[in-house]
């Protein structure tokens, strides 16, 4: 994992994370938020020693292309995957994460306070650029803000391993599906979890599609 440029600090953590995983490639498994497929750390550093993949291709999948040259080692991107796959990227020395190029309605409305001192008062020159433009928030915010996405509703899932944002424009075919599919969570009582029923849910949530929006089924 050196060759992915990090410090013993963070590839020590990346043994004990926890990770979303799914058949097939990291690429397949399930999303996290809308688009946005989180790391498999252990899968990627076997690829990376079986020669498969290389360190610089890790890195710039998991940072962004555009940044990855400016990222520190001892900050870790916690998503892998393709152009349109957000970049969330953990800070190990300052305790908070980063969503670069973070949707402006993501952080009008996050349920948690972020991050708002001025990277430009603390950062390196190189990395001070990438840190202003992002959402920040602290660890447990981030993941909270996360959550409440999903119990507001404005993250919905549509299938086992999709997620799209409810104001996603879908085109002619997917117009109506995000109300759709939020009427049918809020039916089985989402977001109350001791009253939410999940299996009878989803089944609802998949005949729909298959119904009214068969191009949408994931």
């Amino acid at each position: 994992m050196r060759d992915v440029n990090k410090t013993d600090e963070v590839i020590a953590l990346l043994k004990h994370l926890p990770y979303i995983l799914g058949p097939g490639s990291s690429f397949e498994n399930p999303q996290g938020a809308p688009k946005c497929v989180f790391s498999d750390w252990h899968g990627d550093s076997e690829e990376l020693a079986q020669g498969v993949c290389t360190g610089e291709t890790l890195k710039v999948c998991s940072e962004g292309a555009s940044i990855s040259d400016e990222v520190p080692a001892h900050v870790v991107g916690l998503t892998t995957g393709g152009r349109d796959n957000p970049n969330f990227l953990l800070d190990t020395d300052l305790g908070v994460i980063y969503w670069i190029e973070c949707p402006n309605e993501v952080m009008s409305s996050s349920s948690r306070d972020m991050i708002e001192d001025d990277p430009y008062d603390y950062a390196r020159e190189n990395e001070a650029e990438w840190r202003a433009e992002s959402g920040c928030w602290a660890i447990a915010d981030f993941f909270g803000m996360l959550k409440d996405q999903f119990q507001q509703l404005t993250f919905v899932p549509i299938g086992p391993k999709s997620v799209i944002a409810s104001d996603a424009a879908l085109g002619h075919k997917g117009e109506g599906l995000v109300a759709m599919v939020q009427e049918i969570y809020r039916e089985h009582d989402w977001p109350d979890m001791v009253r939410y029923r999940k299996t009878e849910c989803l089944a609802a949530v998949q005949a729909a599609l298959e119904q009214r929006y068969p191009d949408w089924i994931y």
